[in-house]
């Protein structure tokens, strides 16, 4: 398969397609950078995360939506901490893709959000608690337990929904 660019026709999966999607991550158009970011994320190429977390901070609300759930279907723990911070950015679309990003990485994302669970700030708690459900992994579900007796009523009911989600998942 071949992709059209302004300096021709290139074959996707070469080192010279990868290349043109990181240059059109820096393209005038949003629709080029948004092409982009999904192209980067289609490639499964690893050093397209590093790429993508720039996009976390575009201009567009949508390419940085698709950069935060690009980041997700890559599955890798190297875009953790910044999909953290984007969770934390006053950007509620944003938040939103990050959270679920953050649960697609899975057991990778664990370590990172129960670190979370314990910070000062309760909408970071529930945050995370939402993104640990996601991950629907069991190791989870010692860090969720204590996150029931959270000050913070909001966080309780997130950590309940979390521990219902991975257990619909699992059988224990």
């Amino acid at each position: 398969m071949e992709i059209r660019t302004e300096a021709g026709e290139v074959e996707v999966g070469t080192e010279e397609c990868f290349q043109h999607l990181v240059e059109g991550l820096s393209d005038a158009e949003p629709k080029v950078r948004r092409l982009a970011v999904c192209g980067l994320a289609a490639s499964g190429d690893a050093r397209a995360v590093e790429h993508i977390v720039a996009a976390l901070d575009d201009e567009e609300a949508d390419i940085r939506q698709r950069a935060a759930m690009a980041l997700g279907k890559l599955g890798d723990a190297k875009a953790g901490p910044a999909l953290i911070e984007a969770a934390r950015r006053d950007d509620p679309a944003l938040h939103r893709a990050a959270i679920l990003a953050l649960g697609a990485l899975g057991p990778l994302a664990v370590d990172l959000l129960t670190d979370e669970l314990r910070c000062s700030d309760p909408a970071d708690r529930v945050r995370a608690a939402i993104a640990l459900g996601e991950t629907r992994d069991v190791t989870a579900v010692d860090p969720l337990t204590h996150a029931l007796e959270d000050e913070d009523p909001t966080v309780r009911a997130r950590a309940r929904e979390a521990l219902e989600k991975i257990r619909e998942t699992r059988v224990f």
